[in-house]
This record gives structure tokens, C-alpha cells and sequence, in this order.
């Protein structure tokens, strides 16, 4: 994680006002609760296609080194 990142972000957001953190947190899609109804077909479908894919060439490639 990287943390001067996250320091950044947070007084910029901190920085807003109501109306843009009220504009931003529907742009980014904040979710307070995965367990949401509206989260809820995401998870069934997660469930039910993971490990469904056959073909031997469809990997998930590395995604490099954690800070």
C-alpha cells in the first residue's frame, strides 16, 4: 500500500465540500457494505462462474510486487 498516496488523497477528499464528496462518492462508486442488496447479484455471479473458464491460455497474469 502506498501510504503518501493515501495521506494525498485523503486531504484532497477531506479538502471537499458536501456537494462534491456527495458528486465524487457517486463518480468512484463508494461501497460502505458488500453485503448491500445491490452487491449481492456481484457476489452470485463471482460464485457461480469462478473456475468455469476451460481454456488453459485464459491465466491471470502477475500483477507485479506489492510496496
Amino acid at each position: 500500500m502506498n501510504l503518501k498516496l493515501v495521506k494525498s488523497l485523503a486531504e484532497i477528499i477531506n479538502s471537499l465540500t458536501p456537494e462534491e464528496k456527495e458528486v465524487l462518492g457517486t463518480m468512484i462508486n463508494l461501497v460502505q457494505d458488500n453485503n448491500q442488496p445491490e452487491n449481492q447479484s456481484w457476489h452470485e455471479f463471482i460464485e457461480n462462474t469462478y473456475g468455469s473458464i476451460q481454456d488453459e491460455t485464459f491465466v491471470r497474469h502477475s500483477q507485479g510486487d506489492f510496496e
